[in-house]
């Protein structure tokens, strides 16, 4: 037996899938702003490392979207 969607309930998990890939394209934005400020001194390799976590997060939230639009 199965049972139906609850009314709403796709809508508000792609919305919500759809602003937190905003929210971290928004973060990658800062992050690259001082991952070039931080360029040449010893935060640098910080930067780089919080640049790259962002980056993988961005793809997987670029896929959580995608599931989400094709209703899987």
């Amino acid at each position: 037996m199965e049972f139906p969607p609850t009314p709403g309930r796709d809508d508000d998990v792609r919305a919500l899938a759809s602003q937190r890939l905003s929210d971290a394209r928004e973060l990658q934005r800062d992050l690259v702003e001082r991952a070039e400020a931080a360029a040449g001194t010893s935060s640098e390799d910080h930067a780089a490392a919080a640049l790259e976590k962002v980056r993988h997060e961005i793809v997987s939230r670029e896929a959580w979207v995608v599931l989400t639009e094709r209703g899987i």
